[in-house]
């Protein structure tokens, strides 16, 4: 019974540690977050996909509303702008064997395989502006690669995992 705790957790831990997400978040230290109590979506840069921005506004609605936030239609106290990133990795794998005989000399060959494969990855940046200031006092940013193997429940459960996670320190403590 230990043994399959013990594989349970190591199997975990290799998950994580395969995972390609990278999260970041900022934000104007002298801001007083307790003053916001609505926000509102705006129009930032347009995904390549529209359905992608459809559901990011979704799981950050839902994350900021479960903080206590409540969604306008507009004149919300923060104005959300989304900013979509398209990009991708390059990824280089070699796989080989062969023959070297004695200490590193010799003869033999060996046959060596290399594979190249474009990844697409995509990054969001979550912009939260003051509304009355129009200044910037909060940003996330979530970097990911871009599975094209999801369905789309999958995928809107992922977004919301992640906006969960990403607004998990909001607001931040306040600097005492």
């Amino acid at each position: 019974m230990r043994t399959a705790r013990v594989m349970t957790a190591v199997l975990a831990l290799g998950m994580a540690a395969c995972s390609t997400l990278e999260l970041n978040t900022d934000y104007n230290p002298g801001t007083d977050f307790s003053g916001y109590r609505t926000f509102s979506f705006m129009e930032g840069s347009k995904p390549k996909n529209p359905v992608s921005r459809r559901s990011v506004e979704y799981a950050v609605g839902m994350a900021l509303e479960g903080k206590g936030l409540k969604n306008v239609d507009a004149g919300g106290d923060l104005l959300i702008y989304g900013h979509f990133v398209a990009d991708e990795k390059i990824q280089v794998e070699s796989y080989g064997y062969g023959s070297y005989g004695w200490y590193g000399y010799g003869w033999g060959g060996g046959v060596t395989t290399t594979t190249v494969r474009r990844i697409p990855v995509g990054t969001v940046m979550i912009d939260l502006v003051d509304a009355k200031k129009k200044e910037l006092v909060w940003r996330g940013i979530v970097k990911d690669e871009i599975s094209t193997e999801l369905y789309p429940e999958e995928r809107e459960k992922k977004a919301i995992r992640i906006a969960k996670e990403l607004f998990a320190g909001y607001p931040p403590a306040p600097k005492k």
